[in-house]
């Protein structure tokens, strides 16, 4: 080409795809699952990329299959090059379909649906009404993911935890924590109680392997308090039962209280300590309305603040 550029215009993007899909599985078999290929199509379709490129972009074994250092410079330039491809294109289809509104889609754990979301959504239909929001429910580990793989645009949770490779992150909001107890439970009818009180009896926390965030963050409460009380991990599915039949406990923001389920009693804490609301997105490919939703979500935190709701704190 007359400026010196190599043919990129030549090179087909579907080569491209399952190029980075083996870079990802390291499989040209998994690769071809994934795609719905079978592996000899995706292995000629990587090779006329090297073609293309004048360059070996894996080492083949009979075992294995590695990338080669022109491999990965490629894989780290052209994965954020794609999503971004990828987001133009769901950003066009959403504006034919929206009514000339574009969509961010917004992963979330289940308790920033409480309260933050809605508001959020509200602010952004009042001040700036051409971005909607499209939300889904994950786990702490599958937000990540979904956000990584460009599933998601943004993530929203409680108690996320920091440093994660490719992500960046925002505290967006906070609120106190309250006590979660069954109907039976000892402390049921006090309403209002000291974390310290908690102690005496075994608490409940979502697994470390879905939510490492909001595990890590129960436990720092519990060994704040000095006696340190059993913590058993379990899941949504049982926490209802177990909480109702037994005098367990079990830590959730104070929003919980808008949406409580059935026999379930939130005490308010006294000394509530605060839990963290955060927002991550791919650091590569930031979506393109993330300011104006970034300050949606805040503004919601900073609103319901101002509204004086149960111990709502703006983001900091």
């Amino acid at each position: 080409m007359g400026d010196g550029t190599p043919d990129a215009d030549l090179i087909d993007i579907r080569r491209l795809r399952s190029f980075l899909t083996v870079a990802q599985e390291m499989s040209f078999t998994r690769a071809g699952a994934r795609l719905y290929l079978t592996q000899q199509a995706v292995s000629s379709q990587v090779r006329a990329l090297e073609h293309a490129l004048g360059t070996e972009l894996f080492r083949r074994t009979t075992r294995n299959v590695q990338l080669t250092a022109a491999g990965r410079e490629l894989q780290d330039r052209v994965r954020p090059a794609l999503q971004a491809l990828d987001d133009a294109i769901s950003a066009a289809r959403e504006l034919g379909t929206q009514g000339g509104r574009r969509t961010v889609r917004v992963g979330h754990t289940p308790t920033a649906a409480y309260w933050l979301l809605p508001y959020a959504a509200g602010l952004l239909d009042g001040g700036d009404p051409a971005v909607c929001l499209r939300t889904e429910e994950h786990t702490e580990m599958g937000l990540r993911a979904a956000v990584a793989d460009g599933r998601v645009h943004l993530g929203v949770g409680l108690e996320l935890e920091s440093g994660v490779d490719g992500l960046a992150q925002q505290v967006v909001g906070g609120e106190p924590w309250c006590a979660v107890v069954g109907p039976d439970h000892p402390l049921a009818s006090r309403g209002r109680v000291r974390l310290a009180e908690l102690t005496a009896y075994e608490w409940l926390t979502w697994p470390r392997s879905s939510h490492p965030g909001y595990w890590h963050a129960v436990h720092a409460l519990a060994s704040s308090v000095g006696a340190v009380p059993m913590i058993h991990e379990t899941w949504l599915s049982v926490a209802h039962a177990r909480l109702t039949a037994g005098a367990m406990v079990m830590l959730r923001p104070v929003s919980y209280t808008a949406h409580p389920l059935l026999g379930l009693i939130a005490l308010e804490l006294e000394d509530a300590p605060m839990c963290r609301y955060g927002a991550v997105w791919n650091e590569a490919a930031p979506p393109l309305d993330l300011p104006v939703v970034l300050s949606a979500l805040t503004g919601a935190a900073g609103r319901l603040a101002r509204l004086g709701l149960p111990g709502v704190e703006a983001g900091r």
